[in-house]
């Protein structure tokens, strides 16, 4: 199927989704609307939503990965409890040099 949308002819593949992620969708569509007095198509929503999702890919694969932002205290504190001293002194320039490349 495609559709005409300002003098442009675009393919539209049907997604299906479940009863809840349709009414979600629904429910932020209203939202949108009373924020901008603005109606918005969910075929336009979910376009919306794919280019915010593709513009930080990091964020949304660490959200699939289960890494939630900003890191639970819990969590930091387990993660500075292994922590370990090397007993190598590191240098800015050092850390500069292996991030970044080039001489140090």
């Amino acid at each position: 199927m495609y559709i005409r949308h300002d003098c442009i002819l675009t393919m539209v593949t049907t997604v299906r989704v479940s009863e809840d992620t349709d009414e979600r969708l629904t429910a932020l569509a209203a939202r949108l609307y009373l924020k901008t007095r603005r109606k918005i198509a969910k075929q336009d929503l979910v376009a919306l939503l794919v280019e915010y999702g593709t513009a930080d890919e990091d964020a949304l694969a660490a959200r699939l990965a289960g890494i939630r932002y900003p890191v639970p205290e819990r969590v930091w504190k387990q993660f500075l409890r292994r922590v370990k001293d090397w007993g190598v002194e590191t240098r800015e320039e050092d850390i500069d040099r292996v991030l970044y490349g080039g001489e140090g």
